[in-house]
């Protein structure tokens, strides 16, 4: 399949996918849990029935090999196309009924984060769905977006996820969060990092080392194809491994001038860490 090919199939596939979670929450079944993921995590039913949608759809494809975070890796052993899976991002948010938790799918044709050549997240509140092309720009809902051109980040809002940091990344991340226009977070990587390709915010930091590949791949792409940089603490590629025990930390900025501020400002966090 061609990239394009991918791209439409991605977009009907988590278009079905919100619909199946939409109808576990209206049989009041959010919290319903049904065992541990392979990526260690409980699974709800919602993950498994938006995972089960989404391998209708990619495990029929010849010479396809799926990377899920529920699942861990299943289809085509030998085929050289992967595809990067996390079903239900912001699983903990459905599960209490707070509006924000989307699906997340990348396909990748290598083993970097350069082999990416399709991204896919479907806000699966609102049916937003951010898709981006290798090489061919950003589209929100089938209109291109581009990051915003905000510089300063006393004029920035950034979404800065600080979950379950120790005392010592707060610490660290202080000069950023006490300089920034505004700080938010709302509970679903892929979805946040999206929120950078068009301008909803200006940057999306997490530098607390417990990312998977599985969370990120698809927004990866869709905010880079959008303008963002995006680097480790130190300004450098993200070096990922394809698997669910590679962790990461990152700072993806709209622009490179507002990206070198966020990356001075943070770097006590790197060593308050712990």
């Amino acid at each position: 399949m061609n990239p394009e090919e991918w791209e439409r199939l991605l977009i009907d596939a988590t278009a079905r996918v919100r619909g199946e979670v939409a109808a576990l929450a209206l049989k009041g079944e959010r919290g319903r849990s049904v065992g541990i993921g392979a990526s260690g995590d409980r699974t709800l039913l919602a993950d498994r029935v938006a995972e089960d949608e989404l391998m209708k759809a990619l495990v029929g494809v010849k010479g396809t090999k799926v990377l899920s975070e529920e699942a861990g890796l299943r289809g085509d052993m030998d085929g050289r196309t992967l595809a990067v899976v996390d079903p239900l991002d912001g699983s903990s948010n459905f599960a209490r009924g707070i509006p924000f938790y989307c699906t997340s799918v990348a396909v990748v044709e290598g083993r970097s984060l350069d082999g990416i050549t399709v991204g896919v997240v479907r806000d699966l509140v609102s049916g937003d769905v951010y898709h981006a092309v290798k090489g061919k720009g950003t589209k929100k809902n089938g209109a291109p977006v581009r990051t915003s051109r905000v510089t300063k980040v006393s004029k920035a809002v950034l979404g800065i996820d600080l979950s379950r940091g120790g005392p010592g990344l707060v610490k660290g991340l202080a000069p950023l969060i006490g300089r920034a226009k505004r700080q938010v977070h709302f509970g679903a990587n892929a979805l946040e990092l999206s929120y950078v390709a068009d301008r909803t915010t200006d940057a999306f930091v997490d530098l607390r080392g417990t990312i998977r590949i599985t969370d990120i791949a698809a927004a990866y792409l869709i905010a880079s194809e959008a303008g963002a940089v995006i680097t480790d603490l130190r300004g450098e590629e993200l070096g990922a491994a394809f698997d669910l025990e590679h962790r990461l930390s990152f700072v993806a900025s709209a622009n490179g001038t507002l990206h070198k501020e966020i990356l001075r400002l943070s770097r006590a966090a790197g060593a308050r860490r712990a």
